[in-house]
């Protein structure tokens, strides 16, 4: 089977008017300028052509959870975004730890999924000698919460079980995907807030602060650089945090660090408007320290951008306190028109196709490479033919008929928008 298609292709380096022809699912060639005869060919003239979208955190909520999500409505939100290939989250229930559950997860993917998928493994504190009997060819990963909620069984927060995953992770030559915040400082600042009743929205930043992030940042660094273990840091909220990356790197460690759209899109000044709605883990920083990530971003300091997909009810949502509301928020199918939105609002309309060959980048193009997807990535002869049409012109108003998640709800509702895939 053959398609033809043509508009501005987002190439890894430059961005052309051209032609893409696909045969069997593959990037067959690609060529500048239009064919003169157009019959058979979808023509996308006006708009963009960018690599599909790949998300490390496709959190689906099965098994356990699918009142939140489920497989089909959240894969085909993702689709709806641009997104291509979803990488599964472990934290389920029961959570992804053992190979006989890793096979059940993959089993129900196949023939329910939207798009492609991969599967992030998990690790509870025992389950840990698993790890040594897993296929490796089979995962993405190890998903490591170094924090999370202290009661959850996938909480590693002490460093001496930490260090026997990544001791186990670098003999195998397995991936370590962290989620780095440090929970003894988290019990230590909550706490505090508690006792003296500060309850309020922007507590969850204040307290889930630098120290917190940074402190576990750099603890994984070390074991990383110990144990010859790869390590990808997801969702970073910080420049500190990013110059920990670099830090990793000078030190010969194999490491990369991912931001969200949702840091990318809100700050702490934003609680006065959406208030618990936009509770997230790790918390919104202030105007400051997201402009600094912006500007990190242009200049291709960050390697990867994700959604952190994390559906939850409006009524986990709606809790009087910050402490008792479900922290995490759906996102997958707004993402792409929320970077293109609120790139061009920070550095100006001129500078769109930057933005977009930033945006291919670091949405699709590093995470394959990050995780050894080699037929992924970009749109380059040879690699699977996972292409997104976006809009740049239409403003898209974003409307809960329009959403495929499966609580239909959204932050952005109301907003209106340009990129839509």
């Amino acid at each position: 089977m053959s398609t033809t298609l043509m508009g501005s292709i987002v190439l890894p380096e430059r961005i052309i008017q051209g032609t893409i022809f696909v045969s069997n699912g593959k990037i067959e060639r690609i060529e500048e300028g239009f064919p003169a005869n157009h019959e058979g060919v979808l023509d996308f003239r006006g708009k963009y052509l960018l690599p599909g979208l790949i998300e490390v955190h496709g959190h689906m909520r099965e098994p356990g959870l699918e009142y939140k999500e489920d497989i089909p409505h959240g894969t085909r939100a993702g689709l709806a975004g641009g997104y291509t290939t979803i990488l599964d989250m472990p934290n389920t229930k029961p959570p992804t730890t053992t190979p006989a559950l890793l096979e059940e997860q993959i089993q129900r993917y196949i023939g329910r999924s939207y798009c492609d998928f991969a599967i992030n493994m998990g690790v509870a504190r025992d389950s840990i000698q698993e790890l040594r009997l897993i296929d490796k060819e089979k995962i993405t990963g190890v998903k490591i919460f170094a924090a999370g909620h202290a009661t959850a069984l996938t909480t590693i927060p002490h460093l001496s079980e930490l260090a026997q995953i990544f001791e186990i992770l670098g003999v195998r030559g397995i991936t370590a995907i962290v989620h780095a915040e440090n929970q003894e400082l988290i019990d230590y600042f909550v706490q505090q807030y508690r006792e003296e009743g500060k309850n309020y929205p922007a507590a969850w930043t204040e307290a889930r602060n630098l120290s917190v992030i940074l402190t576990s940042v750099l603890e994984m660094i070390s074991l990383a650089k110990y144990f010859g273990v790869k390590l990808h840091l997801l969702h970073l909220s910080t420049p500190e945090e990013f110059a920990a990356v670099e830090f990793g790197r000078s030190l010969g460690v194999d490491v990369s660090g991912e931001t969200t759209t949702v840091h990318l899109a809100f700050n702490s000044d934003d609680y006065a408007q959406h208030g618990n709605m936009i509770n997230i883990a790790p918390a919104l920083r202030s105007p400051e320290a997201q402009q600094q990530i912006w500007q990190l971003l242009r200049a291709g300091k960050i390697d990867a951008v994700v959604t952190d997909h994390a559906p939850h009810t409006l009524e986990e949502k709606h809790k009087e306190s910050v402490w008792e509301v479900a922290s995490g928020m759906p996102g997958l199918q707004e993402a792409m028109a929320v970077l293109v939105t609120n790139w061009v609002k920070r550095f100006g309309q001129e500078t769109l196709e930057e933005g977009l060959l930033r945006i291919a980048q670091v949405t699709s193009q590093n995470i394959a490479r990050i995780f050894g997807f080699t037929q992924k990535g970009g749109l380059v002869v040879g690699k699977d033919a996972d292409i997104v049409v976006v809009d740049t012109q239409q403003p898209w108003h974003i409307a809960k008929k329009d959403l495929f998640t499966k609580n239909q709800w959204s932050v952005y509702e109301g907003m209106e928008l340009i990129g839509r895939p």
